[in-house]
């Protein structure tokens, strides 16, 4: 096998994309005909030394470009839903419309929380320890299917609510799914690349959190819910009951993604 050839096959064994592979080969064979004697090294050592670097530009593109993504859909998504109001209000939908409208809204939430907690996660550890590339995508890819089960449960909203709103609401929720879903896509595909170029031996389990921070983290978005539902409703019992729902959201996400954000020890 000759040089690039084998400089290729080290290339994707490292996860290196094909587009890539092509401008790093016409670099060095134009390096090579420049300087005919030149002293690359061996296929494996340039292609480890490539994949290192490029695993931290790419996963430092993915980090900001997944959150702008998310902050993109987060702005698009409230529009659609402040505009009910000014289409005339919520419905009564009773039935299977209903049921399936309310649930989209209940998913919505939940997802929402989610995708937020996650994507501020994934650039909190950047900024502070960005050699923890896997941990720091992992949250990442928490954050867009997040993201994405919000904008899925927002098309489902807009197909139940379109025969009792005006026209223009529905256009307005399916450009804002629509806005949403291509930024998504393209921030999805930005981390897949990330995760490509990161090997096995740096895919070490997450220390966790003690759990004195994860109960005052919890205790801090239960009061935060509480308070400002209280507020919001004029009802220190509606405040109450939204902060035991938050209370049993919060502790049944911790159980369910806890490992993957790297809040809790991972087995082995």
């Amino acid at each position: 096998m000759s040089f690039f050839g084998e400089l290729r096959r080290e290339l994707v064994t490292r996860g290196v994309d094909a587009r890539r592979i092509r401008r790093i080969v016409l670099e060095l064979e134009d390096h090579l005909a420049c300087d005919p004697e030149a002293k690359l090294g061996a296929p494996s050592q340039i292609a480890a030394r490539f994949a290192a670097e490029l695993r931290i530009v790419q996963t430092r593109r993915a980090t900001i470009g997944g959150f702008g993504a998310l902050a993109l859909s987060g702005v698009l998504v409230a529009s659609a839903w402040l505009g009910v109001s000014a289409a005339g209000g919520w419905p009564d939908l009773p039935g299977v419309r209903g049921g399936l409208v309310a649930l989209g809204g209940l998913v919505s939430v939940l997802a929402g929380q989610v995708s937020f907690v996650a994507g501020v996660l994934g650039v909190w550890l950047w900024l502070r320890r960005p050699d923890e590339l896997w941990l720091v995508q992992r949250r990442m890819v928490v954050a867009l299917r997040g993201a994405g089960l919000v904008v899925a449960a927002t098309g489902i909203d807009a197909v139940g609510l379109r025969p009792d709103l005006p026209g223009w609401w529905f256009a307005l929720s399916v450009a804002a799914i629509g806005g949403s879903a291509a930024a998504l896509v393209v921030a999805a595909h930005a981390l897949r690349l990330a995760t490509a170029l990161t090997p096995l031996r740096l895919r070490r389990p997450a220390a966790g959190w003690q759990l004195s921070s994860v109960l005052g983290v919890g205790l801090a978005a239960v009061a935060a819910m509480s308070v400002g539902n209280g507020l919001a409703e004029r009802s220190w019992l509606e405040g109450a009951t939204r902060g035991v729902f938050e209370a049993v959201a919060f502790a049944a996400c911790f159980l369910a993604l806890g490992r993957v954000l790297g809040l809790r020890r991972s087995a082995g």
